[in-house]
């Protein structure tokens, strides 16, 4: 039965170290900017949106409708990626929407390119007639890109824009979800100067750039054809999941998940009232290139000062277990975080924990602690039953003492830390 359970609790540990010690991020991104890939990732899971586009402009004379901007570039693929590689993040603006009950101009502006070095910009909708009233066409969204180490790898198409509605209701038509090679990427107007009608919509920034929406008749008028799409472009990724289309209205979006190991794995963190002083045990199932601990003390939990530092392992996958004692406890409530600190500068931090310190004398003591020589000497106030627990809560040992100071032998114990409780009080101890 103690190996079965001995088994189930390595195994258990095991699992924890495994599950806990990865941690897994997304980062998301709406404007243009550069990421370094961190130490120990070395893949990426990227997702890319393209710009939306504007709705195409109303004429409020035939029911007050605005025809919706088309889908928008989707792709989501995988990246074997190093640590130190720059990822390049450039979301597609947005496209204008046409403006509603205009005569002869009203066509929104496309999406601006936040990627420079090329033109994904999204074209401008068409301008409605001269003559009456009517909508402009709205902007094409512009293309998201991202590179890796300056090489372009994805490309997600921006949304055609809506076509202008004539004097007629539903006469503009939606941006379209294909696509329509356009060297000019520029939407149409929607009608001939001397004539009245809506503009068409403006074409997506893509790969390659998309058409603008033409006129198409509509009670006795023109009225505009949504915009094209632009298209999408995956090169060099290690799995595509999704190259395709989906409905979008807002600016691009860009998403970087990625699963990092983290530089230590906590395990436990706790105070302990003993005599004069608190005990802090805490121990890390795995560290990578830990430098130290720094203890922190508050009375507050929004304050902090150190109290002192405690070397690190450095690099571990074992339980590591560490000790200090605070010899000035404030009477009351007492706070404590630890610190951590790498090698390379980077820090984390633990949980807070809290001790509300009273000066009534406790009724179990024991020192030395750490224990060096197998024998511990435990102060009872009263004749008391012992209970000696190991780090995962099982039971060890148990003794009845009387009250008293009185040594207690525990060198068949091995090296950890442990912790001793008399009916509702308990001592953190080290065995070294």
């Amino acid at each position: 039965m103690k190996s079965c359970l001995r088994r189930t609790i390595h195994l258990f540990i095991l699992f924890f170290i495994t599950f806990f010690s990865q941690a897994q991020t997304t980062n998301t991104y709406t404007s243009s900017t550069t990421w370094v890939v961190p130490a120990t990732v070395t893949t990426l899971s990227i997702k890319v949106y393209g710009g939306g586009g504007g709705t195409g402009g109303q004429d409020c004379g035939a029911g007050c409708t605005n025809a919706a901007a088309g889908a928008v570039g989707y792709v989501v693929a995988s990246y074997t990626v190093t640590p130190g590689d720059v990822i390049g993040i450039y979301p597609g603006g947005k496209g204008v929407n046409g403006s509603n009950s205009v005569s002869g101009t009203g066509g929104g502006s496309g999406g601006a390119d936040t990627y420079a070095s090329l033109n994904f910009n999204g074209g401008t909708g068409g301008n409605a007639g001269g003559s009456g009233s009517s909508g402009g066409g709205g902007g094409g969204g512009a293309a998201s890109v991202v590179t890796i180490n300056s090489t372009i790898r994805i490309v997600s198409g921006g949304a055609g824009g809506g076509g202008g509605m004539a004097n007629m209701a539903n006469s503009g038509l939606a941006g379209s979800s294909s696509t329509s090679s356009n060297g000019t990427n520029t939407g149409g107007n929607g009608t001939s100067a001397s004539g009245d009608g809506g503009g068409g919509g403006g074409g997506g920034g893509g790969q390659f750039a998309s058409a603008g929406g033409a006129v198409h008749a509509a009670g006795g008028e023109t009225a505009g054809d949504g915009g094209f799409r632009g298209a999408n472009s995956v090169s060099g990724a290690s799995v595509v999941t999704t190259n395709g289309t989906i409905a979008w209205t807002s600016t691009g979006q860009i998403e970087i998940t990625f699963t990092s190991t983290l530089p230590v794995t906590w395990l436990s963190f706790t105070a302990t009232k003993q005599s004069t002083d608190v005990a802090l045990n805490w121990s890390t199932a795995t560290e990578q290139n830990t430098k130290d601990y720094k203890v922190q003390h508050s009375v507050n939990a929004a304050d902090w000062s150190d109290i002192g530092t405690v070397p690190a392992a450095g690099n571990s996958n074992i339980v590591e277990q560490y000790f200090f004692a605070d010899k000035n406890p404030v009477s009351g409530l007492n706070y404590y975080r630890l610190l951590q600190r790498d090698v390379n500068g980077a820090i984390s931090y633990s949980k807070v924990i809290s001790l509300n310190f009273s000066d009534t004398e406790s009724m179990l003591k024991i020192y030395p602690n750490p224990v060096t020589d197998g024998v511990i000497t435990v102060s009872l106030k009263q004749a008391s039953l012992v209970v000696v627990y190991n780090s995962v809560g099982a039971k060890v040992m148990q003794k009845n003492l009387s009250a008293g100071k009185q040594p207690l032998t525990l060198s068949q114990l091995p090296k950890g830390t442990y912790y001793m409780k008399v009916k509702e009080e308990s001592v953190f101890f080290i065995m070294q």
